[in-house]
């Protein structure tokens, strides 16, 4: 009786139904969402190891992150703090290789793909709803700007408000926002039907809305990659909304165009501090090629490399750029193996777009294109994939946009033995050529 239970609680629906939760959940709370993704995870591989319904399957180029983790891994052993580091990377890299594989091998079909759209959609309006809720709480929001010193007033006298909804700062909110207006970008242009192609350009607006209100000015340039991507890939005319830049410089002066502008004047209490944590970032990949300070550590190492802050007790965590911050952790090799299987996601996105034979698997496949430029683009300034959220829903969405380009072998379900047949007459091609999958299920619907 408890194995038919067992059984019943792991089948596939049971994890489609914790994952489609765990998907909601991952912008409203760094830590609720693993009270769905560990059991979504843990009856994942029990269904795979005895009841045969999923399986597990690799994504094209899996190389670079299987290096990155273990590399990230490694580096635990260096760290100033070896138990945190460790336990910050069970929690965090490897539960993203976990539930990126989780959505690649068992969200097939593209009804199951778009319920999983829906959950993140569905994520993205409670967001926005809370954003706005918090943002006309305007006593309460300059609280929290003058505690989390979120700007310069000397600089800003004016800017007492900066949307952060349920992320921790505007600055990974404006991240968050470029992703999901990347993918509705891509739904609102291809969709066909009236209504849905309504509600996507609603979600959209609000979503854009928010993004001016995050005043986050690495968003703001963040945006502008979806714009070139859309002209390089998609339409050329979006090129022209280039255009309309100089014009609400010039007849626009209020906050948004000043905090803009701010970017270029030199006059940035927060450029300068950037600028500062570079040099001691180089400083750290110079000291410790190979492994890095430590997977999570970076706050740890950073007082020996202080070259700036001259203040005591005052903790920074990442080093505002991804670029530095990667190998600077956890070591060149494994930096570049991240920076790699980064943007793997995007050329493979590419294809799903070029070659994709529906309009969902083209859509996907576009608005992940768009996802990886812009996020590709924020990181430069700021190192957004620190925060638990951020990275989550960054590589659920990639898993979500490449598995559309996933060919289903074993949908018609003949067996160990029939598969092991197959898998070892085609073994050079999909072995030997490093963007084909590899699958290791026996049955996959």
């Amino acid at each position: 009786m408890g194995k038919v239970s067992a059984n019943g609680l792991c089948s596939k629906q049971h994890i489609l139904h914790l994952l489609y939760a765990t998907l909601f959940l991952l912008p409203l709370n760094p830590f609720l969402f693993y009270i769905t993704l560990l059991p979504a995870i843990g009856a994942w591989l029990y269904n795979w190891k005895r009841q045969k319904e999923v399986g597990l399957s690799l994504p094209p180029l899996w190389q670079m992150g299987a290096v990155f983790l273990l590399c990230s891994f490694l580096s635990a052993f260096v760290s100033k703090n070896t138990a945190f580091s460790l336990m910050n990377w069970a929690l965090q890299p490897l539960m993203y290789g976990l539930l990126y594989l989780l959505i690649y091998t068992t969200v097939s079909t593209e009804k199951e793909k778009e319920k999983a759209l829906y959950a993140f959609l569905a994520g993205a309006v409670v967001t926005v709803a809370y954003g706005f809720f918090q943002y006309a709480n305007a006593a309460g929001m300059a609280a929290d700007m003058e505690a989390q010193s979120w700007v310069d007033p000397e600089r800003f006298p004016l800017l007492r408000r900066r949307m952060y909804s349920t992320l921790e700062n505007p600055n990974l909110f404006g991240a968050y926002l470029l992703m999901m207006i990347s993918i509705l970008t891509a739904f609102t242009l291809r969709e066909k039907a009236v209504k849905r192609k309504t509600v996507f350009a609603g979600i959209l607006l609000a979503l854009l809305l928010c993004l001016a209100l995050t005043y986050s000015r690495g968003a703001w340039v963040s945006l502008a990659a979806i714009v070139l991507g859309l002209t390089l890939f998609y339409d050329k005319r979006f090129g022209f909304l280039f255009l309309l830049v100089p014009v609400v410089l010039a007849f626009y002066h209020g906050q948004v165009v000043e905090r803009f502008l701010s970017l270029f004047s030199g006059e940035d209490t927060s450029v300068d501090l950037r600028f500062a944590l570079w040099e001691s970032t180089v400083a750290m990949i110079e000291e410790h090629p190979l492994l890095g300070v430590g997977w999570g550590t970076y706050f740890l190492a950073y007082p020996d490399y202080n070259f700036f802050i001259q203040e005591e007790g005052v903790l920074i965590f990442h080093a505002h750029n991804m670029y530095l911050n990667m190998p600077a952790e956890v070591g060149i090799p494994g930096g570049l193996a991240f920076l790699g299987a980064f943007f793997a996601q995007g050329i493979l996105c590419w294809k799903n777009y070029r070659y994709g034979k529906d309009s969902f698997t083209k859509s996907m496949g576009l608005g992940g294109v768009l996802m990886v430029m812009a996020l590709a683009v924020i990181s430069m300034g700021d190192h957004v994939l620190f925060s638990r959220s951020v990275s989550f829903c960054f590589w659920s969405l990639a898993a979500l946009c490449v598995s559309c380009g996933k060919k289903r072998k074993w949908q018609e379900g003949r067996g160990l033995a029939g598969g092991i047949r197959r898998r070892v007459r085609s073994f050079p091609d999909s072995y030997m050529i490093l963007t084909k999958p590899i699958s290791f299920n026996t049955q996959v619907v």
